[in-house]
């Protein structure tokens, strides 16, 4: 019986090029760096990735291309500190401006001045009731008498509570206003 011989298995031809030579298409490129191909024609229309001609492109500059463009995205993105406090402060600031305009915040000047124009108009209020409710000069003394002490204390809760306002203390508790009466 004769003996089959053993052929030695075929080597691939071995490429002279170096893997960094390589030349690849379009659609080769887009894969090996994982974006579309669309994406990788805009890199080359923006100057970051080069052609070798219309749709070729040399793996090796492509890929070192591509790398120094995601580092340099990384350190912009990354930014400094005070970029950063920059940013944050300008989105704040877009947030109150919007709720300014949306009336949800008012500004506390403007809010003290309506608390003052209230408690003004509410105790001056107070000062002709008495001449309203009686004619008699007795019992509009004793009313006045009523009322100015009403009055007063009135002027200096609202105070107080103008006082918390603006410094942002604790408001008085509803409950212990009844307790002053």
């Amino acid at each position: 019986m004769a003996k089959a011989s053993k052929a030695p298995p075929r080597k691939a031809a071995k490429s002279k090029t170096p893997l960094a030579d390589t030349l690849a298409s379009t659609q080769d490129m887009a894969a090996v760096l994982g974006v579309t191909p669309r994406w990788l024609s805009k890199m080359v229309t923006d100057g970051i990735v080069p052609q070798v001609s219309r749709g070729r492109f040399k793996l090796g500059e492509v890929v070192q291309a591509y790398s120094v463009f995601l580092k340099q995205g990384a350190e912009k993105n990354k930014g400094s500190i005070s970029l950063d406090r920059l940013r944050d402060e300008k989105a704040k600031e877009i947030q109150l401006n919007r709720l300014r305009k949306d009336r949800a915040l008012i500004d506390l000047d403007e809010a003290l001045g309506v608390i003052d124009q209230v408690t003004g108009m509410f105790v001056s209020s107070l000062n002709g009731l008495p001449a309203q409710i009686t004619g008699v000069p007795r019992e509009r003394q004793r009313l006045d008498g009523i009322f100015d002490t009403e009055r007063q204390r009135l002027a200096d809760r609202f105070a107080e509570k103008r006082e918390a306002l603006r410094t942002g203390g604790a408001a008085l508790d509803p409950e212990s206003e009844d307790d002053a009466a």
